[in-house]
């Protein structure tokens, strides 16, 4: 077994796939689901819709992602699905799907529940088990994201408040080594989360438990559950004041981690949340040194769910926004609440898109 001290975890391969359909924001208040002051909130043009159930999106972006690393099936071991929406079946294991659609028949697929963290987590649990493969061939790490957010059940653009949620999967493929030095990577030199579950109550206040999917609401509600949450404690004030103080903790902890000084982050991913979201939890966090480094590429996409913490690796191979052995610094979170920021090193030229 290598060490800890010794082992390395990196990001050999990645891939978004998005639905070809477009939604615009324009269009969203025409059709009266929101105002024109909701949609300047926003902070969005469009968001891609699709028709295509959310794992077979998935597989997509996982054989997409193989492929591009070169990948032979039979060297994952492991499969790691994320979401935060319906999966398209009610008593089923999405993550068995998309593995065996993926073409990894040797994997243990797994489905990781934690909101819109769930990209996150699931990398964290893809890097430590490439971490600690034992001695020989190295075996690989996958993680994906979909989520799709048509239908009667939920309203992309009304359901929650300055949220849009566009559809979308994500892939990452982990190993221990970097492979073909000629191809892009990341370096994955920390990763860390914290959570604060005190606030779970936000997505169900109000409502009892149900027994059933839809049984209380015919339609998600975000904005009703969360009134009543915040009515209870009296507005927003104690919920930004423990975000604000956890994620600036969680972001010097990484960094420290990583051993490298906050002068060298070149670029900080956030999530791809609206302005009015990034600074009731985020931006008041973030180190006043890093406000130059801040990217948030949302304007086509909305909020992908689970996804934004993925598709944010993905986009820093495939741009020049950091050149060969620059750090960035992705930051993400999810309902639950849970918080979560990793430190990479690109390796290697920014890989063209198809």
């Amino acid at each position: 077994m290598r060490s800890p001290a010794e082992s390395s975890a990196f990001v050999i391969g990645s891939a978004v796939v998005l639905p070809p359909a477009v939604e615009s924001a324009a269009e969203a208040v025409r059709s009266g689901r929101i105002t024109e002051e909701e949609r300047e909130r926003l902070g969005v043009t469009s968001v891609h819709v699709g028709a295509e159930p959310a794992p077979v999106l998935a597989a997509a972006a996982a054989r997409a992602a193989a492929a591009e690393a070169g990948v032979e099936p039979d060297r994952v071991g492991h499969l790691l699905h994320a979401h935060t929406y319906y999966q398209g079946h009610d008593f089923w294991s999405p993550a068995h799907f998309i593995a065996h659609e993926a073409g990894f028949g040797s994997c243990v697929p797994m489905s990781v529940g934690q909101m819109c963290n769930g990209g996150a987590a699931a990398l964290g649990i893809g890097v430590e088990r490439v971490r600690h493969t034992a001695c020989g061939e190295p075996v690989l790490s996958v993680a994906t994201t979909a989520d799709t957010f048509g239908g009667s059940g939920i309203d992309r653009w009304g359901s929650d408040y300055d949220t849009v949620y566009g559809d979308g999967a994500t892939c990452v493929i982990l190993s221990p080594e970097a492979g073909d030095t000629s191809a892009p990577a990341l370096r994955v030199v920390a990763l860390d989360s914290r959570a604060r579950p005190q606030f779970e109550a936000m997505y169900r206040e109000g409502d009892p438990f149900g027994t059933a999917p839809h049984e209380l609401r015919a339609a998600i509600d975000v904005k009703a559950t969360k009134r009543a949450f915040f009515e209870r404690c009296g507005g927003t004030t104690e919920f930004r004041d423990v975000a604000i103080k956890t994620i600036g903790e969680l972001v010097a902890d990484v960094i420290d981690t990583a051993g490298v000084a906050i002068t060298d982050v070149a670029a900080t991913m956030l999530p791809r949340l609206s302005p009015k979201v990034l600074d009731l939890m985020y931006s008041a966090a973030i180190d006043p040194r890093l406000v130059p480094t801040l990217h948030c590429e949302r304007d086509t996409t909305g909020h992908l769910g689970a996804g934004d913490f993925l598709a944010n690796l993905d986009h820093l191979r495939r741009t020049d926004l950091l050149a060969d052995r620059q750090y960035a610094l992705v930051v993400g979170g999810g309902g639950g609440f849970t918080w979560s920021a990793a430190l990479v090193q690109k390796v290697g030229p920014a890989v063209p898109r198809a």
